[in-house]
């Protein structure tokens, strides 16, 4: 009869509440946490480094290269995917190793994916919470900026190291796109529809912001390089008002929970006059 009920204990483990998860990139590893499941999450990217948690976690490989046999090693219940590999959901499929997508563009993905993780893992209270808290705190973020001018912004996300070439922004498809809207700032680029498209400096010299935001890193040398940058372009209403800020990539460049700080820094950014 012990041998029974350590057997039946053993299974309900495997399954249920003892399902093995495997995250293939940070977003889906920061927004798996949020929503509970973090004791269920066996493997995460190199890249996972938030919460604390994922750190003491297995690898699997990057977000562009995940490592399928290490991912089945981990014996796996269900691989939550990114868009930016999605031939991986085919070859797990093909493994018989369950799997849904959490994509990462903007917030919308986000709140959709973790939809179809709360399915596969019979979450749907603890999810829909998570993303009730997240609309709830972003909202009251909008409601700061509400009747306050809204400045033109460009949200750069990167460019060639040492020259304004090369650049990426956020469109109004992106992630970065959310932050602004719940900041109150319009994106320059709200009109065009590739999430992350590249963009010459003449693009933003016509487009003239109010404001530029860009992601440099997380080191003060690698920030003051960026502003440098900026500073030569003195007909750009934003160098000569002194409106180019350089921002830590973190909590910018993982969408997802962190979200909500992410806003409340660019509103803080956009609308100095309000603290």
């Amino acid at each position: 009869m012990r041998l029974i009920a350590f057997l039946l204990f053993a299974l309900n483990l495997w399954g249920g509440g003892g399902q093995r998860i495997v995250s293939t990139s940070p977003h889906v590893t920061e927004a798996l946490f949020a929503m509970g499941l973090g004791d269920r999450v066996v493997g995460v990217t190199i890249y996972c480094k938030y919460p604390e948690a994922a750190l003491k976690l297995p690898k699997i490989g990057t977000l562009l290269k995940p490592d399928v046999e290490t991912i089945v090693a981990l014996r796996p219940d269900l691989v939550v995917v990114s868009d930016q590999r999605s031939h991986l959901a085919e070859d797990l499929a093909r493994l018989h190793i369950p799997s849904v997508e959490m994509r990462g563009q903007n917030l919308e993905a986000i709140y959709e994916g973790a939809r179809a993780v709360a399915k596969a893992t019979g979450t749907e209270v603890s999810a829909g919470r998570f993303i009730e808290t997240m609309q709830s705190q972003l909202r009251a973020v909008e409601q700061k900026s509400a009747g306050k001018p809204k400045p033109t912004v460009a949200f750069i996300v990167g460019h060639t190291a040492g020259r304004l070439e090369g650049m990426v922004a956020g469109s109004g498809s992106s992630y970065f796109s959310d932050l602004l809207k719940y900041a109150g700032g319009a994106n320059i680029f709200a009109d065009v529809t590739t999430p992350y498209p590249k963009i010459s400096l003449e693009e933003i010299l016509s487009r003239d912001p109010d404001v530029i935001l860009e992601l440099s890193g997380d080191t003060r040398p690698k920030q003051e390089q960026v502003l440098g940058l900026w500073q030569a372009k003195r007909s750009l209403k934003a160098v000569r008002a002194g409106r180019v800020y350089a921002l830590e990539s973190s909590p910018f460049l993982v969408p997802g929970p962190r979200a909500v700080e992410a806003a409340k820094q660019v509103f803080e950014l956009l609308h100095p006059e309000s603290h």
